[in-house]
């Protein structure tokens, strides 16, 4: 299941790819999710699931603008130089401990959404992300229940 968040006729909503178009989760599941992060939220994924398997698209999706898929993140939290090949290519060691840094949700762009490249640079630098949404709190939670 491939999930988005769109701007379709002014409105944010959110959805599952469903070939060339979307189906709009919003209303398969009658209004009770409005964004893709309140149904991570309510652990309902496999009811977004059940709910748009077999049905029509809604939009094709060259009429909606894209959002970042969880275009509310509560926090991003990134973790730099850990591959060995980056840490090489810009000069540096990879440190023992993580090098973390904090994200702020307004310098996310959706798919095809125009990048800003700062004045002060001449190219884009660019790299593969890895993402991991967590949908649910947790604390102290046992390695064997992490995937949970």
């Amino acid at each position: 299941m491939k999930l988005v968040s769109y701007m379709v006729d002014g409105k944010a909503t959110f959805g599952v790819v469903a070939g060339d178009g979307i189906v709009n989760a919003t209303r398969c599941l009658g209004g009770r999710f409005s964004t893709l992060r309140q149904a991570l939220a309510a652990d309902a994924l496999d009811e977004v699931r059940r709910a748009t398997t077999g049905q029509a698209s809604d939009h094709r999706m060259s009429d909606v603008k894209f959002l970042p898929v969880v275009p509310d993140p509560q926090r991003i939290v990134c973790v730099g130089i850990n591959y060995r090949s980056n840490a090489e290519e810009i000069g540096r060691d990879i440190s023992p401990a993580p090098s973390v840094f904090l994200r702020l949700p307004d310098t996310l762009v959706g798919h095809g959404g125009a990048l800003v490249r700062p004045k002060v640079s001449d190219k884009f630098d660019f790299e593969g992300e890895l993402a991991v949404v967590m949908g649910r709190a947790g604390r102290h939670v046992a390695e064997a229940d992490a995937l949970q």
